[in-house]
């Protein structure tokens, strides 16, 4: 259990009830836990490392009950410790003489998760800040510019390197490779997302990150008749709410036919300049997840309410037409999503030229996160630019489902001015990126996106397009994010 666990646990109260109940499959006491509060504000909570710690979730109100199943105001999820110890420090909060913190806690050590709840604290004096703090938000050194970019936990500095990967190996306190069913993304890809080992879909070796789609029968335990008939358990190292890490075949509700991988950064940010160095797949009905997606989802969580930002993305069929429309893999796409029935709106193609396929070379995609704009560039050459002169939520129709109300709380970028954090995969079919009136050469598509039957018309097909798989990978050189 590590970061993408507790980022869901901070939105979606199940995922806690979860870890309440596999918390107690090892034991382990959690530290006691100090309160410091400072005038004339800030507030710090830690405990103190033990071997095999990887996490450190505090959740609190002031003067406000608080259960072990919901989110407080002071809330903090810490991924490092610092001078031996986990600290969750917040210098904005405001409290005095008399206030009553009421709070929980949740540790994860060697990948189980401990939850300590009905806790108290009663602020009878101040702390002294003697020193630096020894929390995420350290006091910037003289030559620490400001900068525009927040992060989450922490302080930024103007050109600031603030999360950097080369993958020479792979770093669990990088990345949270997910495990689960995606039964409520609004794209419904036909996979599953896993993290089996060895010869899973994620590795990391030669000093690249490869994200390979596989076909589920190929894997142990089981074989085509699996996929009609038998059951996929994933709790065991699941990363989603419960109903996500289960399915049992039935009828046309088959298995998902492909086991695939996605990461998760550890690193959630405001604004900042991101570059992938990728290679991207290529086979028929997939394509790539390079993506920006919401921490906290605070516009809504379904149907894109909150945003994603597509960084780069190509189909990977070599020859894909739709009517006169060709774009298969020579056509890159990109851009803010912000609702799933006008997905398109702000989204912009860029057609390679010199005869090749975007997946056949590496490429440095990259994407400039500022207040007032969006932009895309690849190998140095902007693409695609979304500016805020005009508030988003403005430049779609009505009959778009957006969160008009709350986007309006928020600023002309809005949803994309609160925090992100960076995916990595591989998604395959599904009821968005592939037009129903699509050929594939001289194949038609072989489901429709709002049949019943899609994901099973799509395996039913498995002979038209497994033989396309050549280079079913998604292959990552680097990926960097820098402060603005």
């Amino acid at each position: 259990m590590a970061v993408a666990l507790v980022r869901r646990a901070l939105t979606h109260t199940c995922v806690i009830a979860i870890l309440l109940q596999t918390c107690c499959a090892q034991k382990f006491n959690i530290p006691d836990v100090k309160i410091e509060a400072f005038s004339p504000k800030g507030f710090r909570a830690s405990i103190p490392d033990s071997p095999g710690m990887s996490l450190f979730v505090f959740q609190g109100n002031v003067n406000r009950a608080i259960d072990s199943t919901a989110v407080g105001g002071l809330k903090g999820e810490i991924t490092q410790a610092t001078n031996g110890r986990w600290v969750y420090d917040n210098p904005d909060a405001q409290l005095k003489v008399g206030d009553v913190v009421n709070y929980y806690v949740f540790v994860s050590v060697n990948r189980e998760g401990f939850v300590k709840d009905g806790l108290t604290y009663t602020i009878t004096e101040f702390s002294s800040r003697s020193g630096n703090p020894t929390g995420p938000n350290p006091t910037p050194t003289p030559d620490c510019r400001p900068s525009a970019t927040r992060i989450r936990g922490g302080k930024a500095c103007a050109g600031q390197t603030i999360f950097e990967d080369n993958f020479d190996s792979f770093k669990d306190d990088l990345w949270q490779i997910e495990q689960y069913i995606p039964i409520n993304h609004p794209e419904f890809p036909f996979v599953s997302y896993q993290r089996l080992s060895p010869n899973g879909p994620v590795s990391v070796s030669g000093g690249f990150l490869h994200i390979a789609p596989k076909l589920q029968q190929t894997l142990p335990g089981f074989n085509n008749e699996s996929i009609y008939t038998g059951s996929l358990d994933l709790f065991s190292g699941c990363t989603a709410s419960a109903e996500a890490c289960y399915r049992q075949a039935m009828g046309a509700n088959i298995l998902p036919p492909v086991a695939s991988g996605r990461l998760t950064s550890s690193v959630a940010f405001t604004y900042g300049t991101v570059t992938i160095r990728a290679k991207l797949p290529q086979g028929d009905w997939m394509y790539p997840e390079l993506l920006l997606e919401p921490f906290l989802k605070k516009y809504g969580s379904s149907h894109f309410a909150s945003g994603v930002i597509k960084i780069a993305s190509a189909r990977g069929n070599a020859d894909l037409r739709a009517g006169p429309d060709e774009y298969g893999n020579k056509i890159l796409y990109g851009g803010p999503v912000m609702d799933f029935q006008c997905r398109g709106q702000l989204l912009t193609n860029k057609v390679l030229t010199n005869g090749k396929m975007w997946g056949d070379d590496f490429h440095e995609y990259s994407i400039t996160w500022l207040p007032d704009q969006i932009t895309l560039s690849v190998d140095g050459e902007q693409w695609a630019r979304v500016d805020g002169s005009r508030a988003l939520r403005d430049r779609f129709p009505q009959r778009c489902a957006l969160p008009r109300t709350l986007l309006a709380k928020g600023s002309n970028l809005a949803p994309f001015d609160d925090h992100f954090y960076l995916t990595l995969g591989v998604a395959v079919g599904g009821i968005s990126e592939f037009r129903d009136d699509a050929y594939s050469g001289d194949r038609a598509k072989p489901w429709r996106d709002v049949a019943h039957k899609a994901m099973l018309s799509f395996w039913e097909h498995l002979d038209s397009w497994q033989q396309t798989w050549n280079q079913p990978e998604l292959v990552v050189d680097y990926v960097k994010v820098v402060a603005l």
